[in-house]
């Protein structure tokens, strides 16, 4: 079941953190993206500063599946409409 993790929007934001568990895959993807979408995904290091990893979301690359455990969030870029859900 989809579940949402960014509403769609134009403007920068950053989601909720979410925790993927050892052993767990989360199947993560944009939904409504604008020609332009730009999603980092970042990881949560152990003094709490988020580090962007590779490979960003777009509209060209719409889906990734984050198979390490950890404490993820996901920072929308400004200017091109898209949101973020988890499947």
């Amino acid at each position: 079941m989809a579940t949402q993790i960014l509403a769609t929007a134009d403007t920068a934001a950053n989601s909720a953190d979410m925790v993927v568990a050892a052993g767990a895959a989360v199947t993560i993807g944009l939904k409504s993206a604008a020609s332009g979408a730009l999603v980092r995904v970042q990881i949560k290091d152990d003094e709490g500063n988020y580090l962007t990893i590779d490979p960003a979301l777009t509209d060209i690359k719409p889906v990734t599946v984050i198979a390490s455990p950890g404490t993820y969030r996901f920072q929308r870029a400004a200017g091109a409409a898209c949101g973020v859900f988890s499947g």
